[in-house]
C-alpha cells in the first residue's frame, strides 16, 4: 500500500516562508470538519522554520529547518490521546480529531518535535495534517510542497519499501532518531542545520 511521506531538503530551504504562509492561508479561520478546527491568526505555526547561524560577519552561514508534524508510525500523540482522539490513516497521515481531542493537552505535550500546537482559545491540540482534506478531494500534493519555490519540500506517495530504498539512495535522515517514532518526514542535508 502506498503511503504519504514528505522529504525536506535543508540545503534548499531559504526561509522564504511560502510553505508556512500557504498553510496559514488554508487554515486560519477555516474549519475543515473531521480534520481540524480553525488555526488561530496569531502565535501558531504548524510549519515552523527554525534557523541556525554559524560564524560571524563577514563569514557567516545560515541554515533553515522546516519542522512540522512528522506523521509518525509510532506516534506519541496517539499513545497520549484518549477516546480515539488521534488517528493514523492507512495512507500514513495522522489526524487529530477536533471533536474528540478537545481538552486533551497531553496530546500536544507528547510530541517530541514540538509540532503539535496547543490552541488555548479552543482548548485543542492542532497540527499540520498533511492537508488531508485537499488530498482527499483529489489534490496530488499538500499546499506546502506545491508552493515551495526552491524545491525544498517534496511530497511522495509510495510504498514503505520504495521509501526505504529512497531513504538509502538519497541519504535521508530522521529529525530526531533518538525519539524512535518512525516519522514519515525525512530530511536531506540535515547536517546543514545540525
Amino acid at each position: 500500500m502506498e503511503k504519504w511521506n514528505l522529504i525536506v531538503d535543508v540545503a534548499k530551504c531559504t526561509n522564504c516562508n511560502l510553505c508556512t504562509l500557504a498553510n496559514q492561508d488554508e487554515h486560519v479561520e477555516n474549519e475543515f470538519e473531521g480534520y481540524s478546527a480553525p488555526m488561530p491568526r496569531h502565535c501558531h505555526r504548524w510549519i515552523d522554520i527554525r534557523g541556525r547561524e554559524r560564524g560571524f560577519g563577514p563569514v557567516m552561514d545560515v541554515a533553515y529547518l522546516p519542522v512540522m508534524c512528522q506523521h509518525c508510525d509510532d506516534a506519541p500523540c496517539i499513545k497520549a490521546a484518549q477516546n480515539d482522539a488521534v488517528k493514523k490513516r492507512d495512507d500514513g497521515i495522522v489526524i487529530i480529531r477536533p471533536m474528540k481531542a478537545k481538552g486533551q493537552k497531553a496530546i500536544a505535550d507528547a510530541c517530541p518535535y514540538d509540532a503539535v500546537i496547543w490552541n488555548e482559545e479552543e482548548q485543542l491540540p492542532q497540527h499540520w495534517f498533511f492537508d488531508a482534506h485537499l488530498i482527499d478531494s483529489g489534490w496530488e500534493e499538500p499546499r506546502c510542497s506545491q508552493v515551495c519555490a526552491t524545491g525544498a519540500l517534496t511530497a511522495v506517495k509510495i510504498t514503505d519499501e520504495e521509501m526505504a530504498n529512497r531513504k538509502t539512495r538519497e541519504h535521508l535522515e530522521e529529525l530526531q532518531p533518538e525519539a524512535a517514532t518512525q516519522p514519515r518526514v525525512y530530511y536531506k542535508n540535515l547536517y546543514r542545520y545540525t
